[in-house]
C-alpha cells in the first residue's frame, strides 16, 4: 500500500493548538498558510511551504522577516473571487493529496467558519479526506457510502450533523446513543451529543453529508 501523501493547511481563524497538539497529525508532506493563518503556524514552531493570498492579514514586519526564509509565496489582489483559503486548497491540490488537515478554520466571523465547513463537501468529492483540527476537537466529513472508525476516551463527546436535508441509513456502534439503519435530519437535532460508551466508535452511512464533530 502506498503512502498517504498529507497536506496541512493554516487557515486565518482562531486557534487554540499548541505543539503538543500536533504531534499526532506530524509530520505531513507540505505545510500551506493562508495570509494570516502563518502566525498560527509560527506559534506552533511551523514553518510554511507556501504562503497564499493578498497578504492583508500578515503584517509587514512579520512578511519582512519571512522573506528571508526559503518560503514560496503565492500573491493575490485582494479583490477577487476566491477566500484566501480555497487558494490555500489549490495549491494543496497540486500535490494530489489524500488527507487534508485544516488548523484555524473554526472561530471568528461566522460566515466565514460556515462557509469553510460547507466547502469541505467539495474536497469528499475529489476523494479527499478534510480534518478540521484544533485543541481537544476534531471533525471530519463523510459522504455517500462511507464507513469510519474513531479512537477515543469513555465519555466523550460525538455529535452528527447532516449538511444534506439528510442522512439515510445510519448504523452507530460503541456509542451510548446507537444508531441501527436509521435517519438524521438537517433540520432535527437528534445527532448531537452523544457519547462514547466504548474506546472505538464506528459510524457508517449510506448516502447523504454528514459532519462528524469528536469532542474530546
Amino acid at each position: 500500500m502506498s503512502r498517504k501523501i498529507k497536506v496541512l493547511i493554516f487557515a486565518n481563524g482562531e486557534s487554540k493548538l499548541t505543539p503538543l497538539d500536533m504531534e499526532e497529525i506530524l509530520p505531513v508532506d507540505k505545510v500551506i498558510c493562508a495570509d494570516g493563518g502563518t502566525q498560527t503556524a509560527l506559534r506552533l514552531g511551523i514553518l510554511p511551504h507556501i504562503i497564499v493570498g493578498d497578504l492583508d492579514s500578515l503584517g509587514e514586519e512579520m512578511g519582512k522577516e519571512l522573506s528571508k526564509q526559503e518560503i514560496e509565496w503565492k500573491i493575490y489582489p485582494k479583490e477577487k473571487d476566491e477566500t484566501d483559503l480555497e487558494l490555500a486548497v489549490k495549491e494543496a491540490l497540486k500535490f494530489n493529496p489524500q488527507i487534508i488537515y485544516f488548523a484555524g478554520l473554526l472561530g471568528g466571523r461566522i460566515d466565514h467558519t460556515l462557509a469553510n465547513l460547507f466547502f469541505l463537501e467539495r474536497l469528499k468529492e475529489l476523494n479527499i479526506e478534510p480534518i478540521i483540527i484544533d485543541k481537544n476537537l476534531k471533525i471530519y466529513v463523510m459522504k455517500g457510502n462511507e464507513e469510519k472508525i474513531l479512537w477515543g476516551n469513555i465519555g466523550d463527546l460525538l455529535s452528527l450533523i447532516p449538511i444534506s436535508e439528510v442522512v439515510e441509513g445510519i448504523l452507530l456502534e460503541g456509542l451510548k446513543y446507537p444508531l441501527n439503519n436509521e435517519p438524521l435530519y438537517r433540520n432535527l437535532t437528534r445527532g448531537i451529543s452523544n457519547e462514547f460508551a466504548e474506546y472505538k466508535a464506528k459510524i457508517k452511512i449510506q448516502s447523504g453529508t454528514l459532519l462528524v464533530i469528536h469532542l474530546y
